[in-house]
């Protein structure tokens, strides 16, 4: 008996532990699946203190249940004392899998660039989207940026490398390259030289790449374009970096040897936080003299003389046909001024007329049948029929007896006011192009052929002045 009540006593404490078992199971999966609704997830690469320059990549991830039916917008962050892009505009979209449950994420890049020492956060801006919700239903869901903290400190090297009055390097490595449209030692005096100094830094973007330094020796002249900034992408179509491209033109006024400076930027070293430079050696230039310089030697001035330009004499020829050619000119402007309202309308008539003429508009019919678009085709048709036949299509091809003709627009009267449960297919506009185009031109034959003969010349006036019509 002792025995049978031991048992007894142990199949309750099995049977009570499975139901233990079974009830943290059900509590489990309904927390997942309360879990499972709509999420914004934000990760920080790297570790931190990050470093002033520094690029960090910033990951946030968009989760929805089931699929997405409206695309999250990922609004642009904005933070004082940092810089925060979004190079690569697309989204990598992905699938998860929560228990039963099936997740879409939509995750974007952010690049954050601080420009100061200090704690930053990233801004709690609201994403906005639909997605597909569980009951087969349309779900809105208004997620907001979780507060994110970014810690970022002045490198060692800062002191050293001037970051002290204010001047940022980027953190990442730099490269320069430069080129020459000519050879630097084949110059003469008067020529110019272009230089092409191209920076590019890996992982950042172009708008973060520092400008390079110029400078031109003494009696050349130095001219500096725009900067072109471009950012590219590497394989599988991921954000590379950035690059910027400086061009100066170097005008050498005098024969000599000149020494173009060489360009370098610094960066900092993330593993070191020590300033590196990279740099663009210096050119070397040979300008030789002009094809007539030293042709000459001037003559000594006495002592305490000054020399003086040499006056040349008026070109009265010469500054008349300049004074005629002004006239013309004013002339011409009046005219054109004067004339510029009507020419413009006869253009705007001429286009008009061009626009409503026989063969524009039945070229209008021919294309919208050869592109099947039947609705297109009998707005057309009936807009030439209106202008050109006088009639309706059917009336116009009854006219010309063209039998062919009425069965083609037959079947498209057929198919635009067919009902809904005809399943009569798609149109084919090719065989009533053929029949349109054969109509129009026997219908172009038979005008041709009843217009009245070309009078040359003006009609004479009736010799009675005083008939009906004198």
């Amino acid at each position: 008996m002792r025995g049978r009540t031991s048992r007894v006593a142990s199949a309750g404490a099995a049977l009570a532990l499975w139901f233990a078992v079974l009830l943290q199971l059900a509590l489990a999966t309904g927390v997942a699946h309360a879990a499972s609704g709509p999420d914004v997830r934000v990760q920080v690469q790297g570790k931190q203190p990050a470093l002033v320059g520094q690029q960090v990549q910033i990951e946030v991830t968009v989760v929805a249940p089931n699929f997405f039916l409206s695309a999250p917008p990922f609004p642009t962050l904005e933070v004082p004392g940092a810089v925060i892009t979004m190079p690569d505009d697309r989204g990598v979209h992905g699938v998860e899998q929560e228990g039963e449950q099936t997740l879409a994420t939509i995750q974007k890049t952010y690049v954050f660039t601080a420009q100061q020492a200090g704690d930053f956060t990233l801004p709690p801006v609201k994403i906005d989207f639909s997605y597909h919700a569980d009951d087969g239903k349309t779900a809105q869901a208004s997620l907001t940026l979780p507060a994110t903290r970014i810690a970022v400190q002045l490198p060692a090297g800062a002191a050293a490398a001037g970051a002290t009055a204010g001047a940022v390097m980027p953190a990442t490595p730099l490269a320069i390259h430069q080129s020459l449209d000519r050879d630097a030692t084949q110059l003469a005096a008067g020529d110019a030289l272009v230089r092409t100094v191209e920076v590019q830094a890996a992982n950042t973007p172009a708008m973060l790449i520092p400008p390079p330094h110029f400078e031109a020796p003494s009696g050349v002249r130095m001219y500096v374009a725009d900067p072109v900034l471009t950012d590219s992408s590497g394989q599988g179509g991921g954000f590379a970096g950035g690059r910027r491209i400086e061009r100066v033109t170097y005008v050498f006024e005098d024969s000599g040897r000149y020494t173009l400076p060489a360009v370098q930027l610094q960066w900092l070293d993330p593993q070191t936080q020590k300033p590196a430079t990279a740099q663009a050696p210096a050119v070397t230039v040979q300008v030789k003299s002009g094809a007539h310089a030293g042709a000459r030697i001037a003559p000594e001035l006495p002592v305490g003389a000054a020399p003086s330009a040499p006056r040349k004499p008026l070109d009265w020829v010469r500054l008349g046909i300049w004074g005629v050619a002004l006239i013309l000119l004013a002339v011409l402007a009046f005219v054109v001024v004067r004339m510029w309202p009507r020419w413009r309308q006869h253009r705007a008539a001429q286009a008009a007329a061009h626009e409503q003429s026989d063969g524009v508009m039945f070229e209008r019919v021919l294309g919208a049948c050869q592109a099947n678009d039947a609705k297109g085709a009998h707005q057309a048709l009936l807009a030439w029929c209106q202008a050109h036949a006088g009639a309706v299509p059917q009336q116009w091809a009854a006219q010309l007896g063209d039998a062919g003709l009425a069965a083609q627009l037959e079947l498209l009267q057929r198919h635009l006011y067919r009902s809904s449960s005809d399943a009569s297919g798609a149109w084919h506009g090719g065989p009533c192009a053929e029949a349109l185009r054969n109509a129009h031109r026997r219908w172009r034959e038979q005008r041709a052929a009843h217009a009245p003969a070309r009078a040359w010349g003006r009609p004479l006036r009736a010799l009675n002045p005083f008939e009906p019509g004198a």
